[in-house]
């Protein structure tokens, strides 16, 4: 009994670490894009440099959590719901290091945009960037809480990342079309938004993992909804 007790800690132990690290992950990849965006709009070099150098961590953290997965499922073995939250955690920390990417790479355009005279179109980038910042935000915290419903909410956000990201690139693309010498600019802020959006896009990967966690339902590429979530849709 004792030995079956001790298994049993030392396996509860193992999930909550990882779950803990996904976390801790999830909030390196909200700040690095935070400092990101905020390196831009600020004209702040080093706020952007934060951003490219903390995007290590993030490599760090993915390689450990693979690593924690795949020790539980060879020591433990774990079935159901718990190997569902296994799986999750590490395809999170997938979707996480991709967004982590993403930040780096508006870094990095931030950079060149801000050795320019101030472009006052930047401020533009707001607005996209506060709904896949959101999304981000409420997708971990459906992680955390094992929240399906936050998570659809998530899911179902999609068509407004994808019309935020429209509207607001469109603006740059105009500004393209004509004579400008700020070209490189807008073709860099165009590149920005496609990145927001794809951190959106992130974000509903790691919501559609929460749900299959939960509900053991795999929504994926239109999958049907489970029972419990159908009364949620709008």
């Amino acid at each position: 009994m004792s030995n079956g007790e001790h298994i049993l800690s030392s396996f509860n132990e193992a999930l909550t670490e990882i779950k803990d690290t996904t976390l801790t992950m999830g909030a390196g990849a909200q700040r690095n894009l935070n400092s990101a965006i905020h390196g831009l709009i600020q004209r702040n070099k080093e706020t952007c440099n934060q951003a490219i150098a903390d995007d290590e961590d993030s490599d760090r953290l993915q390689i450990e959590i693979d690593r924690m997965g795949m020790s539980i499922i060879a020591k433990f073995h774990p079935v159901a719901t718990d190997l569902r939250m296994v799986i999750a955690s590490m395809k999170t920390a997938t979707n996480l290091e991709r967004i982590s990417d993403q930040a780096v790479n508006i870094a990095k355009r931030a950079r060149k945009i801000i050795k320019n005279p101030e472009l006052a179109a930047v401020s533009r980038i707001e607005g996209l960037y506060q709904v896949a910042a959101n999304m981000l935000s409420d997708a971990m915290t459906a992680y955390s809480d094992t929240n399906a419903e936050l998570a659809l909410d998530v899911v179902e956000r999609e068509k407004l990342i994808k019309r935020t990201h429209k509207n607001t690139s469109r603006h740059f693309a105009k500004e393209l079309e004509g004579e400008t010498e700020l070209y490189r600019d807008y073709l860099d802020l165009v590149f920005i938004c496609r990145w927001l959006e794809r951190v959106g896009s992130l974000s509903i990967n790691i919501a559609e993992d929460v749900i299959f966690e939960e509900t053991s339902t795999d929504i994926r590429h239109g999958g049907e909804l489970p029972e419990e979530l159908q009364d949620q849709t709008s």
